[in-house]
């Protein structure tokens, strides 16, 4: 008489719920990370471009960019400052200069 080998049927079912458990909790953890880590990288990017709106302003002895078309083309395409291109939101939401505080204005994401 030979012993047995094969997995009974309910030591299947248990891996599954083990595994559907672990799952439970691991995917909606990883959601938020990706989330959070969008989140993030949005505003570390408007603090980069706020910096780099002071550096041009003192590199070129002005006062600030005046508006959306200038910051454009001044800043955020401008090789010197931005050598990899400009920043981009993870979301796709345009970057947007405000003249009147001279800053990017933050995302509500």
């Amino acid at each position: 008489m030979r012993g047995n080998r094969a997995f009974t049927l309910i030591e299947l079912l248990l891996v599954i719920v083990i595994l559907g458990l672990i799952a439970a909790v691991a995917i909606p953890r990883i959601a938020a990370s990706a989330s959070d880590a969008k989140k993030n990288t949005c505003a570390t990017n408007i603090v980069l471009i706020n910096r780099m709106i002071e550096y041009w302003a003192i590199a070129n002895d002005q006062e600030y960019l005046h508006d959306q078309g200038k910051f454009q083309t001044l800043l955020l395409n401008n090789a010197d400052y931005f050598p990899d291109g400009p920043p981009v939101c993870p979301y796709g939401d345009p970057y947007k200069y405000d003249a009147a505080t001279n800053r990017v204005t933050p995302h509500n994401h």
